[in-house]
Order: structure tokens, then sequence, then C-alpha cells
């Protein structure tokens, strides 16, 4: 038993190393370049990260430019500020602070004289009641595997928005650009069984289910991203850009998020049919 748990706590530790999400990238072919802000804070005492980058002036670029020498900071709502350090061209962070649902929270960049701000509302978080497992024999473009439900009870006469993250074998991962989003307009205040449409895992991967209780403002910036690329990792700002929760132009978002996560070692939820 110690043997598992030690297991356990090695697999979490190296999601947490990969749990980074790639830079935002717009092509904005032949503009002026705009800052592209990627921040995202939770309930979990994880480091909060911000990205900051410039989209490229060059027709057919593919990579931002990094910036560097920023002024991050976060507080909430009639709070006193907290400061990012730099720790790589940017990649700002904060260690040992946790947010608390139930609260705004405000990011401000200042970057060559302009501030960019944002709010995001931090809800309260939804476990993951349970886990089902059910084998998918594939079709044509569709691949054979198991596919996986994430069952929670939605809280009712509340909106709540859901992101749903999967973690396979130690890696972030995204089933052709799909980003698991979810209203609960539909099913308000009822049990419900959450999954990716495309995704499935075999019977040796070891998943990380991660679900994100988001805000409006999120799940927004995504349903729009979504639509307009069809790809999380390089995103399209033609015919229009996301909707951005940041003032002053820049392009991105920043999510106070709460979570829940379950492990999921597939061979021994078959083991248990």
């Amino acid at each position: 038993m110690k043997y598992f748990y030690a297991i356990v706590i090695l697999f979490v530790a190296s999601i947490l190393l990969n749990s980074c999400e790639k830079i935002i990238e717009f092509d904005l072919s032949e503009s002026k370049p705009v800052i592209v802000i990627e921040a995202n804070i939770t309930n979990n005492r994880l480091p909060f990260t911000v990205l900051v980058s410039k989209t490229s002036p060059y027709f057919g670029a593919k990579t931002n430019t990094l910036v560097s020498g920023a002024k991050v900071s976060v507080r909430a709502e009639n709070g006193k500020p907290k400061y990012f350090e730099e720790t790589a061209p940017g990649i700002y962070k904060l260690e040992k602070t946790l947010a608390q649902a139930g609260f705004w929270y405000i990011i401000d960049v200042q970057y060559e004289g302009v501030t960019y701000s944002a709010r995001s509302f931090m809800n309260e978080p939804v476990p993951i009641s349970e886990i089902g497992i059910s084998y998918f024999d594939g079709f044509g473009f569709f691949d054979s595997g198991y596919k996986i439900s994430s069952y929670i009870r939605d809280p009712a006469k509340k909106e709540n928005y859901y992101r749903l993250k999967y973690f396979v074998n130690g890696q972030l991962s995204n089933a052709d650009g799909e980003i698991s989003l979810y209203s609960d307009k539909l099913f308000d205040g009822m049990v419900i069984g959450l999954g990716q449409r495309s995704m499935v895992f075999q019977k040796t991967d070891t998943l990380i289910v991660e679900l994100q209780s988001i805000d409006k403002a999120t799940y927004d910036y995504f349903t729009t991203l979504e639509s307009i690329s069809g790809n999380i990792m390089e995103q399209s700002a033609s015919p229009s850009n996301p909707i951005s929760n940041f003032n002053n132009g820049a392009l991105g978002y920043f999510s106070a998020y709460s979570f829940d996560r379950k492990i999921v070692i597939i061979k021994d939820y078959i083991k248990e049919e």
C-alpha cells in the first residue's frame, strides 16, 4: 500500500510539472503587434502562472515574441496586490499563494507604459463523484479505445460553467484541438456524466481527469476560440478574435478557477467490471 501511494505522489508531481499550456498564438498578418496574456490562478497550492507574449507583425509568422520586463500582479477585489516573479522570458509565477472561492480576482500586467487588466470570479469547486468507463469499437476516422465519463451533481439554481482537461501518462492531452466546455443550461441541478467527444484511452493509460469550475468570461473566451479555430494550440485571429476579458486591446484571458481531480488507471477499472 505504501508503494502504491508513493507511485501516486510521484505521478501527480509529474503532472504539475507538465500542466502549463502552450503560449497562445494569434496570426495577425501584417498588423501592429498586440499583447497576448494567458493568466490562471486556482484554489490549489500550485504556482499562479501568467504567460505574456506579443503577436508577430510579419505575414505567415507562427510564433509570438515572448515579453520580458512586464510587471504582473494579482489581487482580490479591494485587496492588496501580490507581485509575480519572471522565471523565464515571458513566464511569470507567484509561489506560496492560495486563492479562495467566492471572490473576484484582478490581474494587472504593466508593459511599455500600458496597464492591461482583467477580472475573474472563482466559483466553488464541483467534485467528480464517479468515473465511468465504456469501450468504443471505433469507426471511420475514430480510433477504438476506452471513453471516460466524469459524473457530477450540478449545483441547482446557479449558472455553472465547466472545463474538462485530461493528463495522459503525465502529459496534458487535447484531441484534435477539441476544448471540453460545458454550460449547465440544459442540466441545471442534475447528475450528469461529462466526457470528451473524440478522445479515447488505452488499457495501459494512467490519467488525471481535471474538472475546472470556471466563470462565464472564461467559458465565453474558449467557446469563441474553438469556434474560430478549432485548435487550442494555433489560433487564428481571422475573421475575429476570441472574446477577451482583458482591457486596452490585449488578447488572451484571465481565469480564476477551482478544480477537482481524479486519478484513473484504466486497467484497474476494467478489472472491476
